[in-house]
């Protein structure tokens, strides 16, 4: 085997680490909340947040059934045994240590094991998109321009916390 292959092969599995790890927390974190780890659902649902916005009982009504039908996806994919993701995130584990541990790097496999993180990363960020969008269907045009300039001063206030 050259160096050129080695060091492929090698970059190739940093990547693919790289990849699994990223996948991991995405859905660990699940899916209602925003960039900072916020839950917009939360806000949305509060006191505080239907008095600033100035939310109707039926907008938040309406917001409220969103909200709860993007649980009921989420959890319909993650699915409600603890112990059973337990075991699906200990074989994928082992998967990606056979993989890796193997004294010749099977592509296919590895391709097979992102594309099965990705898939399901994916059907989240749908789930979580949809919900955004008839959110702000919900809102009209000043409430939309209220809850973007929130959401702009509460990232900056909480990225200046993380720093």
């Amino acid at each position: 085997m050259t160096k050129v292959n080695t060091l492929s092969k090698l970059v190739l599995i940093c990547g693919l680490a790289t990849a699994t790890l990223g996948a991991g927390s995405v859905l660990a974190k699940g899916g209602m909340h925003d960039k900072q780890g916020h839950s917009p659902a939360r806000f949305l649902l509060s006191e505080r947040g239907a008095e600033k916005l100035d939310l109707t009982d039926e907008q938040q009504t309406k917001l409220e059934a969103i909200f709860e039908a993007q649980k009921t996806q989420m959890k319909a994919i993650r699915g409600d045994d603890k112990e059973a993701r337990k075991a699906m995130r200990e074989a994928h584990k082992a998967k990606m240590d056979a993989l890796l541990s193997a004294a010749t790097f099977d592509e296919n496999a590895a391709k097979e094991l992102l594309n099965a993180r990705h898939d399901k990363g994916e059907q989240f960020g749908l789930i979580k998109l949809k919900t955004q969008h008839q959110v702000l269907q919900v809102l009209n045009a000043e409430q939309k321009e209220k809850f973007a300039k929130m959401q702009k001063r509460m990232g900056k206030k909480h990225r200046k916390q993380r720093d």
